[in-house]
């Protein structure tokens, strides 16, 4: 259920109480304006804490992506302040891909200069995904994006710079024939991911907000032979992690279970870390 806050003109996810009940935490997610796949997939891997308000990046007619990742940096902060005086725990950034040239230390320096302005936690999407990427203790990857080529290079360069090995990287857009990530379809984003030969050692990431990914993970949740994450369950994980009465769904809680299992040794993954610099702390 959603409603128009008056204050900020965000959308409220909100729970049914009663007055006795205390409010539950309350969380931020931003989202790129013309994104239709975000909200739907985060409100189906959180129950009902934490209190989900949305609100949207402006809205750009260039055509142009580089452009609009562009406009899209300059806005986290005032987008961000649009949810007034919202009592949230924390703020994310819905997008991957406009980060992705920043790098992870500028990405997670900005972060920390919008929290200390909020005065509240505030992380990207890309942030979020490389904290959940090494918190389970994953050091190589396998990149399956909805990005044309010029954008897949900057998400490699990002991901190798936190220290990650980036072992094959593909453009959704090219193998399946689509758009823009807004364009494919659980059933093609599936059959594509069943043709997939991946080591059981190596994580498939699947990166952009935008994309429909839910559908396909959880149908090849018994039958995939690799772990297998999407930035939106990522995103989901981090506002669960906001509130400390938080509650996922059954479908977060089988994806997760899923990570855990291709999960590396404590032992593995702290020998791979030795030569990491972001080291694993989220």
């Amino acid at each position: 259920m959603t409603q128009n806050s008056p204050e900020t003109g965000s959308e409220n996810r909100f729970n049914t109480t009663t007055s006795a009940s205390p409010c539950p935490d309350a969380v931020g997610l931003i989202v790129p304006p013309s994104n239709p796949t975000l909200e739907e997939e985060i409100e189906s891997l959180i129950d009902t804490v934490p209190r989900l308000h949305i609100s949207r990046l402006p809205y750009c007619a260039n055509g142009d992506l580089a452009a609009r990742n562009e406009i899209y940096l300059d806005r986290y902060l005032d987008t961000a302040l649009s949810f007034g005086t919202l009592p949230l725990k924390g703020i994310i950034i819905g997008c991957t891909g406009a980060n992705y040239r920043l790098g992870p230390e500028e990405d997670r320096r900005r972060c920390e200069v919008i929290s200390a302005a909020l005065g509240r936690p505030l992380v990207t999407a890309s942030l979020a995904t490389l904290q959940m990427i090494q918190a389970l203790g994953f050091t190589r990857l396998q990149l399956e994006l909805p990005y044309p080529g010029w954008l897949i290079k900057s998400a490699v360069d990002y991901w190798q710079a936190a220290g990650l090995e980036v072992v094959a990287h593909h453009s959704l857009l090219e193998c399946i024939g689509a758009k823009s990530a807004y364009d494919i379809s659980f059933q093609e984003l599936d059959d594509y991911l069943k043709r997939l030969q991946v080591s059981p050692d190596t994580l498939v990431l699947l990166s952009g907000t935008g994309m429909h990914t839910l559908s396909a993970m959880a149908d090849l949740i018994e039958s995939f032979s690799a772990p297998i994450m999407s930035s939106n369950l990522c995103i989901a994980q981090w506002l669960l992690g906001c509130s400390q009465g938080s509650r996922g769904t059954t479908l977060q809680r089988q994806l997760l279970a899923k990570l855990q299992h291709f999960r590396p040794s404590p032992e593995q993954a702290a020998a791979d870390n030795v030569f990491n610099p972001f080291g694993t702390q989220l």
